[in-house]
């Protein structure tokens, strides 16, 4: 069979393909099938509140997942970023994503992961970042948005959008920032 694979193209073609396509199928569609704790919310996780719905939707109009990730990888380097206060950050999982139609895990990190930002700063912090980060971030790459500092509202519904994200497990040491 091997030698087969050595004198004809088509069938190595062929056999890397069903290969890559079987992969996908045990890695992708099967835990899920098997594992059905993904599809049930973490023990902390709430629904989200339509000012928190209004925020997550600007989020996307803006495309700040473009440069944000929102999940915390198994690397250490992740988890110790992710922090608070000395203490790692716990990795994120699927059941702290239920309520997430599109998912924003992201893929590209030209800006900081957010998966556990919710609660590390407070309200106004968030409003003078949005104004321009560079006056609370040196050398920050984040463009300022004036547009949505300049609407109360809309700036609001965007802060209780940030103030969510990483709070559904208990783990930090301290209380955090409310709003």
């Amino acid at each position: 069979m091997l030698s087969r694979a050595d004198n004809s193209a088509t069938f190595a073609v062929g056999a890397a393909l069903a290969f890559f396509f079987l992969g996908g199928l045990l890695t992708t569609v099967v835990p899920p099938m098997v594992d059905k704790s993904w599809s049930r919310p973490a023990p902390g996780l709430k629904k989200y509140t339509p000012e928190q719905l209004k925020g997550r939707a600007i989020y996307v109009r803006e495309g700040c997942w473009y440069c944000h990730t929102q999940q915390t990888r198994t690397l250490v380097a992740d988890t110790k970023r992710s922090g608070w206060k000395g203490v790692d950050s716990p990795i994120s999982t699927p059941d702290e994503f239920v309520y997430d139609t599109p998912h924003m895990f992201g893929t590209k990190r030209t800006g900081p992961d957010l998966s556990r930002v919710g609660g590390k700063y407070d309200t106004q912090w968030h409003k003078t970042h949005f104004r321009n980060p560079r006056d609370l971030v040196p050398g920050s790459i984040m463009p300022p948005f004036p547009w949505i500092a300049d609407k109360p509202e809309e700036l609001g519904a965007l802060i209780a959008y940030i103030q969510t994200l990483g709070r559904a497990k208990d783990w930090r040491p301290d209380q955090d920032y409310e709003k």
